[in-house]
């Protein structure tokens, strides 16, 4: 596995990701080698905005259809021609800069600082969670050890990976119940994100953890949904949407939102998905405005999954692709639908249909900024609820993040053909080992099959 030491990931988000920010901070002055909590905190949560809304979040949203691959290479990958080579730049964007930037950031300064600890330590759970999730077994226990151990990480199981993300998490929680006053320095503007609130912090931390405790549905239906509904109890939801974990980003050409970027530079190459627009159309969704442009003909239109040829359908909404729109890592809306799901499960009807409803309605405050009473009339006054509904609104609701492409492996919703032309014709179900995994790591677990399930996909 190739890692960039520290200074170069650093000098390379300064360069290349969010400079006009992370310029503000300065190194500490009494180890001038060696990065500030302040900049270490605002590159790691640089780098998290990389993997979470970049091209990991536009692959999967073309195989689970809520876009389609119409040029270039994303033609290919419409066509799950999808391999090692393909992932590299993704899989060395988590390794080499979102969980170094965040473990050292941990190290050199959770002791004394442990909100810096927390905050760095739910980066953590987020980027191996991404790892896991569309690798399987990836390392992590022994996968920082330096440079002369860089291309020997032995791999750890899936499961063994979800136990220690809820590890991080428990951690992190912890952090963030201290005071103030343990902290030598106290994390301000130069926590993007939530500006040094740990409560907010502590929050999303509990909503990671009910959403890894919810992955494990296929294995333990009942303790998962319990676990799921406990994390989220502890959780303060109090604050509703205005609480979420958003990636954001500014109005330089450095940092603008990377689904407005793309789309600036790479016009064509993606355009709206059918499934995804028609659902929508059918229940005269009123996201569809800021989810997806109008098309050539004045309404919303997308592609079928083998319709690589029409570039006259709906593109990117600036709901989701203005140069600074912030996007969703971690949302009252989605702990909301994890509740909905849990509840279900564990055959309590009534509160799994007031959880979905508020999730919907969630969704459309923060996306719409209200309420639409004739919509939540026709789809958010449900008094009983099925799991086919529940997760075909979260798909809608959680467009432009990673997780829709997880909970359509894990329970089969919504309901998709796959490409036609597709070499095989079966919506891929895992990323391929990266090639510098499969050449340089003799420990890896090689897999270049896009059909084998990884643990959690029973």
């Amino acid at each position: 596995m190739k890692r960039l030491t520290l200074i170069s990931t650093i000098l390379f988000f300064l360069t290349a990701s969010c400079d006009s920010k992370l310029e503000e901070y300065s190194e500490n002055p009494n180890a001038p080698e060696v990065a500030s909590a302040a900049l270490l905190l605002s590159a790691s949560e640089v780098s998290t905005f990389a993997v979470q809304t970049g091209d990991l979040a536009r692959v999967t949203s073309l195989f689970d259809q809520h876009v389609a691959g119409t040029n270039f290479q994303y033609a290919t990958y419409a066509r799950y021609v999808y391999t090692e080579n393909d992932v590299l730049n993704n899989w060395q964007t988590i390794y080499s800069a979102a969980l170094i930037n965040a473990k050292t950031l941990n190290d050199t300064y959770g002791a004394q600082n442990p909100y810096y600890g927390g905050m760095a330590k739910v980066m953590m759970a987020i980027n191996i969670g991404t790892a896991t999730d569309l690798w399987g077994d990836v390392p992590f226990s022994q996968a920082f050890k330096g440079l002369e151990q860089q291309y020997s990480s032995p791999y750890d199981s899936q499961e063994s990976v979800i136990s220690a993300i809820q590890s991080l998490l428990d951690a992190a929680i912890v952090d963030f119940g201290k005071a103030a006053s343990d902290n030598i320095s106290l994390p301000a503007a130069d926590d993007l994100i939530f500006e040094g609130d740990v409560a907010l912090w502590k929050r999303a931390a509990y909503i990671v953890k009910a959403r890894y405790a919810n992955r494990l549905s296929q294995i333990d239906a009942t303790g998962s949904a319990n676990q799921a509904l406990s994390f989220l109890a502890a959780a303060d939801l109090s604050g509703k949407e205005a609480g979420d974990m958003d990636a954001v980003f500014f109005n330089v050409p450095t940092s603008f939102n990377q689904w407005a970027a793309f789309q600036s530079n790479r016009g064509g190459y993606i355009q709206m998905g059918a499934v995804f627009i028609n659902l929508m159309k059918i229940t005269n969704d009123p996201r569809l405005p800021f989810f997806a442009s109008k098309d050539q003909a004045g309404g919303y239109s997308g592609n079928t999954a083998g319709d690589q040829v029409n570039t006259n359908t709906s593109t990117f909404g600036l709901g989701i692709a203005s140069n600074t729109s912030p996007l969703p890592l971690v949302t009252y809306s989605e702990a909301k639908f994890i509740e909905a799901e849990a509840n279900l499960r564990l055959g309590n009807g009534s509160a799994a249909a007031t959880a979905y409803n508020e999730a919907i309605k969630a969704s459309l405050r923060r996306v719409t900024g209200t309420e639409d009473p004739t919509f939540v009339t026709n789809i958010a006054s449900a008094t009983t609820v099925t799991l086919q509904q529940i997760i075909t609104q979260k798909y809608v609701a959680l467009f432009t993040q990673i997780e829709p492409f997880n909970d359509f492996r894990r329970t089969g919703f919504p309901a998709l053909l796959p490409n036609p032309n597709g070499q095989p014709a079966r919506i891929p179900v895992r990323f391929p080992t990266s090639i510098d995994e499969r050449l340089y790591n003799t420990q890896a677990t090689v897999t270049s099959d896009l059909s084998v399930p990884v643990w959690w996909d029973k």
